[in-house]
């Protein structure tokens, strides 16, 4: 996946700054290296403040890896916090992966799962309260039975309680939430019970354990004379209250030498378990009565020690608040990232990576809010002092590989990830590695750096959005809304620049004004859908006889202007010729029920003549009305054609290929309704007209139409590289299957393999 030839594992964590994420991933680095593997931690910060656009773009982290490459994915099911995510996330492994996938924790039938032998625990731990410290009444604080591991601590409870011949009720165990705020409800139910108090409560974690005995506290009860708490997991916050709490501690180095060993055992092909259990280990600390009360001074000293550490975060993260509201470009985004790596010695480098071209906004069309290609905006670094790169351009590189391939090195690389996000813009992502490879805890300080980069992303695309609607709205002021063209205001200021300039340098202008006819009539027939495709069909002609040094305007509904230096007359009349056959090119090629029907004229503002720019359009204009009429719909060829088979059909033998063209563009529409009004102008019906040009072509209008479509498609895949659909395109099919089916019809073969048997 990195591009260093090294087998990659993938991790999937929430809230990866908390003690045992935090401690699990540092571990599971240290295995990898160990065996020569790269570790990427793919991470989201949880549910934030009940934010709906917030948690679905947390969600993004699971559409960052190319499953397909990873050698192992480790899952930390139990501690994601977001809801559905975990259901997306089993649903994109199970689709896509092709490796050993592991749940930490929890089990998971579809999964191998690693657990702790939670039940053993519970069981040691009441044991050690019967035997230590004599407890008669013990009482229990449990959680969701669906957690596969509450639910095993719940039960090693019941059954020992039983086993040991201690008083033990049903009652006695109480369903909590794993939560600092079930300790108020908790106690009251436990003081409900009997008329004496407990000697001792149970809980499945240790954020339970810590609500239960500041409730206590605030009742006037002592931890532990009075009444014992224990908890479950050994998280920070164990350690650093008062009383130290009695634990059973996790063990994350034993999960992650467990799930390195499933790994390696896949990769040997070895037979793999279901289910693999690790052992835990009990902490016996001051909540049960265990350690003496000295060591109340060295939890004191530690909280302050973290509390100062605190503080300085605090400091610094209000510090970059108040910068970032000053950014507005990349450049300031650089210098916010530098100041975090260079305050925190332990980050080796941080990069951040975008979708490219600011392709933010989440297409439904689209599965992944990711480009397959995307670039690096920046990457900050710490060698022998801090350094930031910032590419221009910015390095392009495949998703698939997270990172360019000069980014990453041939030892085994450790990267931790997180999905950069803000409303409903998907920006990209941050990648962050240390030099220990184990992740900085600094508490929450590095999720709020991380939307702090969000927020300053956001305040960039918004930037860009005013930036771009003020230039779209100057260019409203020049432009015509249809085709983009300058308006007439736009084309008279700088025509008037470029007949400046061309005075200067001694040199000639031409305007050449065209018309279109029939615009008005196509309009009220067809709606002005159509007629803005006709519009934007003749800049597209235009733009084909743009110089260097030009101006195009559309200076009215049907009227254009060219304005071009240095033009001869013989030039002229060949730029004319080509025009119409341009004109004529697009009526014969597009699937229409109408034509396009122009004039033009031109005017040469020659050097040391007297004409502003009005004048010299007039001019162009006047002569088109009068000299240089010239129809070019290939519809009145047409219908001069059409009179002449009426009239004498059977000399017309000759004359065939002469008149081809003609007969084909309106042949192709003759069969339409809106048209035929048309045809009995000039005293031909259709029936007739079919009837005629059967005895010249020995085959009907429509198979003629076909005939002549599949011989310039064969031209076109001979001669030129253009794609199958864009020639079904110009031959007149709208549909590029339909062009394959009649194309095989008339000659036995696809478009593609005649063009490969003819070029062979």
């Amino acid at each position: 996946m990195l591009n260093n030839r090294k087998k990659t594992i993938g991790v999937f964590v929430c809230k990866l700054p908390e003690y045992f994420q935090r401690t699990l991933c540092g571990a599971l680095a240290d295995e990898a290296v160990a065996n020569g593997y790269n570790l990427v931690v793919f991470s989201t910060f949880g549910e934030y403040d009940n934010n709906h656009d917030y948690v679905e773009g947390e969600s993004n982290c699971l559409y960052i890896p190319n499953y397909d490459e990873l050698d192992g994915i480790i899952l930390c099911l139990d501690v994601f916090d977001i809801p559905g995510m975990v259901g997306k996330l089993i649903e994109q492994v199970k689709e896509k992966a092709h490796c050993p996938v592991i749940s930490i924790r929890q089990k998971r039938d579809e999964f191998i799962s690693v657990l702790s032998d939670d039940k053993k625990a519970i069981m040691a731990m009441v044991d050690h309260l019967v035997d230590e410290h004599n407890a008669k009444r013990i009482y229990y604080l449990s959680g969701p039975s669906y957690m596969h591991d509450i639910r095993m601590r719940e039960d090693g409870f019941r059954e020992r309680m039983k086993s040991r011949g201690v008083a033990f009720r049903e009652e006695y165990i109480f369903m909590g939430n794993l939560w600092y705020n079930i300790g108020k409800e908790a106690v009251d139910y436990f003081l409900s019970l009997d008329d004496e108090r407990p000697d001792a409560i149970l809980c499945a974690n240790d954020y339970m354990a810590i609500s239960v005995c500041e409730e206590l506290c605030d009742r006037g009860f002592r931890v532990p004379e009075d009444i014992i708490v224990t908890g479950f997991d050994d998280v920070e916050e164990a350690r650093d209250i008062y009383p130290m709490l009695t634990t059973v501690e996790a063990c994350p180095e034993n999960f992650a030498r467990c799930a390195m060993e499933i790994i390696k055992k896949a990769e040997r092909g070895e037979k793999l378990e279901k289910q693999y259990y690790i052992s835990t280990q009990n902490q016996y600390r001051n909540s049960c009565g265990c350690k003496e009360a000295e060591e109340a001074k060295q939890i004191f000293r530690k909280q302050f020690e973290k509390n100062q550490r605190l503080v300085h975060l605090y400091k610094q993260n209000m510090f970059m608040v108040f910068q970032m509201e000053g950014i507005r470009d990349y450049q300031g985004l650089s210098d916010l990232v530098g100041k975090f790596v260079e305050g925190n010695t332990g980050v080796s480098d941080f990069y951040i990576c975008l979708n490219p071209d600011e392709k933010y906004e989440l297409d439904d069309s689209r599965k992944s809010p990711y480009e397959d290609e995307m670039e690096m905006l920046l990457h900050a670094y710490y060698g022998k002092k801090m350094s930031i790169e910032v590419p221009m351009p910015q390095k392009l590189f495949k998703r698939k590989n997270l990172l360019p391939a000069d980014e990453v090195t041939d030892r085994p690389c450790v990267f931790y990830i997180n999905p950069l996000h803000c409303r409903k813009h998907c920006f990209g992502y941050a990648i962050i590695s240390f030099f220990n490879n184990r992740f900085y805890a600094a508490e929450d300080f590095y999720q709020s750096f991380v939307i702090n980069i969000c927020t300053v992303l956001e305040n960039i695309y918004i930037q860009n959005q005013i930036e771009q609607l003020s230039n779209d709205k100057i260019r409203l002021i020049r432009r015509d809304s249809v085709t983009h063209m300058y308006n007439p205001y736009g084309f008279h200021e700088m025509a008037t620049q470029m007949l400046h300039d061309a005075t200067v340098a001694g040199i000639n202008c031409v305007f050449f004004y065209v018309r279109i006819d029939n615009l008005q009539e196509i309009t009220e027939i067809y709606g002005k859908e159509e007629s803005n495709e006709i519009l934007l069909c003749m800049k597209s002609v235009f733009e084909k006889f743009e110089q260097e040094k030009h101006v195009l305007g559309r200076l009215g509904g049907s009227d254009f202007c060219l304005l071009l230096e240095d033009k001869k007359q013989e030039e002229i009349e060949v730029l004319a010729q080509n025009f119409v056959n341009e004109v004529n090119e697009v009526n014969i090629s597009w699937n229409k029920e109408f034509f396009i029907e122009v004039r033009y004229g031109w005017f040469v503002k020659e050097v040391g003549t007297i004409s502003s720019t009005d004048e010299c359009i007039r001019s162009a204009k006047m002569k088109m009305k009068v000299g240089a009429q010239m129809q070019t719909s290939a519809a009145k060829y047409a219908f001069e054609a059409m009179k002449e088979i009426r009239q004498n059909y059977q000399t017309l033998d000759g004359k065939r290929m002469e008149l081809r063209p003609y007969i084909v563009s309106a042949s192709d529409k003759i069969m339409k309704k809106e048209t035929i009004r048309r045809y009995e102008k000039i005293g031909i019906s259709r029936t007739h007209l079919s009837h005629c040009f059967k005895l010249i072509y020995q085959k009907s209008i429509q198979d003629y139409i076909t005939s002549y479509r599949m011989e310039k498609a064969q031209e076109l895949l001979i001669h030129t590289q253009k794609k199958i659909k864009e020639i079904a395109f110009l031959v007149g099919y709208k549909d590029e299957l339909y062009f394959s089916k009649v194309f095989a019809r008339l000659y036995g073969m696809s478009p593609s393999k005649f063009r490969k048997t003819m070029l062979t």
